[in-house]
């Protein structure tokens, strides 16, 4: 059953209309005024009949009786009352500063105890909550988060109120997060010092959940039931700031905060913290410091944050001139006078109201043409902060039958805004009885019903009512359907903060354009509103003073719930490598990456770079990798050309390893460890020779291979096991004086001396076969590079076609050997080692993991690396085809670039968790783009100079950098991949080409 999230709006504010006269229907101002009027007027008259006047008196009451019914005709049918209006209209008429220094509206908390606020209007405490990971999420995890956020709506008490804040992030604890545990390494010290300025020019900001709920009416909140509550606090005289009064506030607020679902996390804030928070409101778009850390302050002078003065419709720099109203009045009563005389007091009545409504206007405090600017600047009359250009803009509107869930979002589309302005919200929640809810939907429908008799089908009345009906029994249904269900009035408010007039009036097209994008939401900016509306973003101001009542809309917690507001599209880690930058929205924040810690959680620290040639796999596998040697690891790379070798070239501490070539061995029996040489030997070595696993030969060599038998029979290497196999043969001169269990030994491993005589004589093997060659001290090494671009590896089809694997080459079975041999030498080295992390790098990792040996090893450290603290970093080109034979189930975290063909695209998407059903064009993110650069007319005529040269580098229309990142906990989103600060590391790491390193 498709789910939808809904508002309920307007069933409970049915336009009354009568027909209680002629059997027109009219509404029921309209017909006041104008059934009203006109006996008024008949009376009236009818008494003036012997005064002279009537003719007047008719005139002027047939006239005031018009103005009054046209008035009645345009009072709004619904909410925002005529009443707000009128007030709004008003004040933008008579436009009057307003300061946090007089006005409790707009006035900082009067104390703060930990995180209790206290206000002249309530005392509040305060929580901050985390967003749930909804991004790219199965649908079924989206209705769980959608229920979270239903559990949250029941359990917290009546006008709560909960705000998604805009906010940078802090990046010096970014630094500070990127250092941790590692403030030893000097190496690490100076390249988080060098991201720095990368990390500035990006501007990373997250957006964080404040919940504020009333703890001074009770567990019910702001209801009748905590009206009393308080109440009963007034008449007994209890000090709200008394050391009582403060631990009752405390348990009332542990006992809601632990009956919310514990993924919220939800932590208390600090004393500096609420502080911080008025300032960010105060002055949003221009206050741009982070979120402090708790401190331990317990409470606050809140007579110390500097006052706000608020100029609705700034008037500062858009009011008009000073108006001479007692002028104009003047010289109005002069020519009504002058028109009485002449033309009688009749015609010169309208020149005398006009005079004395100018008059009334000056009396009134008039003084100037107001700006009409719907703008709020708020500006610090100390110069401590910028003027800050606000819109409160509350959600008036939205489709009656709801949005269609998942999909309706809407508070999504702020993160999606990059204008220069700052994009908060405001969610206001008052939890209502049951019972009180179902009389007032029986008082709307039996209204509704009237209204069905009295109306009829004026203005389509009948479709209208019939809609409103229909509306009313849903909502009654949704009441019914759960005895847990409660009725809820929420009220969703918008708030936009720029440093400019312009910046601010732009960022509001763009927010009505996604907001109609996300669902036909429709926001509304009111004219002489905004100071109240802002007061809103003040909590424990009642909500019939700042005028949000005007804008709640009934609904249920079910329903409400699926509009999701509280989300977050965060990925990475807490603490390690600066990886990148979030790119699913506009919030731009930091993603780290951390192995070593992902191990130290029990987690799998093994990750897999994938994408097409050329979009920043290997790049991004770079950066990890040095970042992870200055943090004190050891990295194994097996690399198939020299790219790393041009990488790492400034590691002092590290070998590059030719597996070709005549530097080092990789005798299984030398370079391994005795107690598992024998067995590692017979892994690699019979596959290659092509021997038989199970022949007689293979059986005996095993015997003497194992540890205590090759250590008496002095057998270190595999020469000196060709060497004992030709010592035991029959002599080829003089008497054969052998044993005849030697004899049988010998004519058993004939065949096998033989093969490897044969296999000695090759170049390529030279590094198994030459005893003389050094064996390289892996333990003691920050990085070992092994060279593998000598190999002649098979492809995969050759490895898994029986009568293909028959028909390779000898060059190619050695090299499948050895290059096994590498990664099991990597295992064990570091698996033998658990206190310092090591990295296995693959790169272009097809060769290996497509050899069954290669496959099983890489399998093995998926699955054990985190025991042994160290990790696994495979680059590959098709993932899918790659990592079959290894299997990759137990392998989490994933970059992956851009593909360039659209079926793998789509199989990545699907292997890494995404469903096709419920994101049908979700392999567009993993689809390489073509830059219309490279696509152009070849006879355009574009400078040259604007071209892309070998020192550029193609532009891959945006997207190079740009991947597609899944961290430890399954969370996916989008990123760009930052770059080397340092020039000379970033050439190093770029193959492009014809690049200058």
């Amino acid at each position: 059953m498709t789910e939808s999230a809904q508002l309920f709006k307007g069933v409970h504010d049915t336009p009354v209309y009568t027909d209680i006269l002629f059997k027109k229907p009219l509404r029921l101002w309209v017909a006041i005024s104008l059934y009203g009027g006109t006996a008024l007027t008949a009376v009236f008259t009818i008494l003036a009949l012997d005064s002279g006047h009537a003719r007047s008196i008719l005139i002027c009451g047939l006239l005031a009786t018009g103005a009054a019914g046209g008035t009645a005709a345009l009072m709004p049918r619904g909410r925002p009352t005529l009443r707000f209006r009128v007030a709004s209209a008003w004040r933008a008429l008579r436009p009057a500063l307003a300061s946090s220094s007089t006005d409790p509206l707009l006035a900082p908390p009067r104390t703060v105890i930990g995180n209790l606020s206290f206000t002249s209007h309530g005392v509040y405490a305060h929580y901050l909550i985390s967003g749930l990971p909804y991004y790219l999420q199965s649908t079924k995890r989206r209705i769980g988060v959608a229920d979270r956020h239903q559990t949250l709506a029941r359990e917290i008490p009546a006008g709560t109120w909960i705000f998604g804040l805009s906010v940078p992030q802090n990046q010096r604890q970014l630094l500070r997060a990127m250092l941790d545990g590692h403030l030893d390494k000097p190496p690490w010290i100076n390249a988080c010092q060098q991201m720095a300025p990368v990390i500035a020019e990006q501007t990373p900001r997250n957006r964080i959940y404040w919940l504020a709920m009333p703890v001074d009416a009770g567990r019910a909140g702001h209801s009748p039931v905590g009206q009393a509550t308080k109440l009963r606090d007034w008449v007994i005289g209890r000090d709200k700031d008394s050391d009582d009064s403060v631990a009752a506030y405390q348990r009332l607020a542990h006992d809601i905060i632990t009956a919310l679902p514990e993924e919220f996390g939800p932590q208390p804030v600090s004393a500096n913290m609420i502080a911080w928070f008025w300032r960010h409101n105060a002055w949003r778009g221009v206050f741009n410091s982070p979120l402090p850390r708790r401190d331990t302050t317990s409470q606050l002078d809140t007579t110390a944050l500097p006052a706000a003065v608020f100029d609705d419709g700034d008037q500062h720099h858009h009011g008009g001139r000073v108006l001479p109203l007692r002028l104009i009045a003047a010289a109005l009563a002069l020519a009504g006078a002058a028109g009485g005389t002449a033309l009688g007091p009749a015609l010169a009545a309208p020149i005398v109201a006009l005079a004395a409504a100018a008059m009334g206007a000056w009396s009134a405090g008039i003084r100037r043409i107001p700006s009409w600017s719907k703008t709020l600047r708020v500006s610090s009359p100390e110069g401590t902060y910028p003027d800050s250009y606000q819109a409160i803009l509350p959600v008036v509107d939205m489709p009656k039958a709801g949005i269609v869930f998942p999909g309706s979002e809407f508070l999504q589309a702020l993160d999606d805004l990059d204008t220069g302005a700052t994009f908060d919200f405001a969610v206001n929640l008052v939890t209502l009885s049951r019972e009180m809810e179902f009389v007032r939907n029986d008082r709307a429908k039996g209204n509704i019903d009237d209204q069905f008799t009295q109306r009829r089908d004026v203005r389509n009345g009948d479709a209208e009512l019939i809609a409103t009906l229909r509306q009313l029994a849903e909502y009654r249904r949704q009441l019914e359907a759960n005895i847990d269900e409660r009725p809820l009035h929420a009220a969703f408010l918008i708030a936009v903060g720029a440093p400019d007039h312009e910046t601010l009036d732009y960022s509001i097209k763009r927010l009505r354009e996604e907001l109609t994008a996300s669902g036909q939401i429709a926001i509304r900016h009111y004219r002489g509103a905004q100071t109240k509306l802002w007061a809103a973003f003040n909590p424990a101001a009642p909500t019939h003073k700042t005028t949000v009542d005007q804008f709640t809309q009934p609904t249920t917690t079910k329903k409400w719930s699926r509009f999701v507001p509280f989300t977050s599209s965060m990925v990475g880690n807490s603490t390690g490598i600066l990886l990148g930058f979030n790119r699913n929205n506009a919030l731009n924040s930091a993603v780290l990456l951390d192995l070593p810690a992902a191990a130290r959680r029990n987690r799998n620290p093994c990750l897999v770079c994938s994408g097409a040639l050329g979009y920043g796999k290997s790049y991004a596998a770079k950066r990890i990798t040095r970042g992870e040697i200055q943090r004190g690891a050891q990295a194994f790379i097996v690399d198939p050309g020299t790219e790393w070798q041009k990488a790492l070239v400034d590691v002092a501490n590290k070998a590059v390893i030719d597996m070709a070539g005549n530097q080092f061995s990789c005798d299984p029996l030398r370079v391994f460890p005795p107690g598992l040489a024998g067995g590692y030997w017979l892994d690699y070595m019979i596959p290659m020779m092509s021997l038989d696993p199970h022949s007689v030969a293979v059986r005996r060599l095993r015997a003497i291979l194992q540890a205590d038998v090759a250590a008496a029979l002095g057998i270190t290497s595999t020469a000196a096991l060709m060497k004992y196999i030709s010592h035991i043969q029959a002599p080829t001169t003089g008497p054969d004086d052998r044993a005849p269990q030697v004899i049988r030994l010998a004519d058993d491993l004939a065949p096998i001396g033989a093969a490897l005589q044969s296999w000695a004589t090759h170049d390529f093997t030279r590094a198994i076969f030459d005893p003389t060659l050094p064996v390289p001290d892996l333990a003691t090494l920050d990085v070992t590079i092994w060279l593998t671009g000598s190999l002649d590896l098979p492809t995969a089809d050759e490895m898994n076609t029986p009568h293909l694997y028959e028909r390779l080459s000898d060059r190619k079975r050695a090299s499948v050997a050895i290059y096994g041999m590498l990664v099991r030498l990597a295992r064990v080295t570091f698996f033998a080692d658990s206190t310092r992390f090591g990295l296995i790098v693959l790169e272009e990792a097809a060769g290996l993991l497509n050899s069954r040996a290669g496959a099983d090893d890489a399998h093995l450290i998926s699955r054990r690396a985190r025991k042994h603290y160290t990790g696994l970093l495979i680059i590959t080109q098709n993932p899918i085809k790659d990592l079959a034979l290894m299997g990759d189930e137990f392998i989490t975290q994933q970059l992956i670039m851009p593909f360039e063909n659209e079926e793998l695209a789509r199989q990545v998407a699907a292997k890494v968790g995404i469903r096709l059903d419920d994101y049908p064009d979700i392999e567009e993110f993993f689809l390489a783009q073509p830059s219309p650069e490279e696509m152009r007319d070849p006879t355009s005529f574009d400078e040259l100079d604007d071209r892309p040269t070998a020192e550029t580098g193609p532009n891959r229309a945006g997207r190079q950098g740009y991947g597609f990142f899944v961290d430890e906990f399954r969370r996916k989103s989008p990123i760009w991949v930052a770059s080397e600060p340092d020039t000379a590391v970033h050439h190093a790491y770029d193959t492009t080409p014809g690049r200058a390193a």
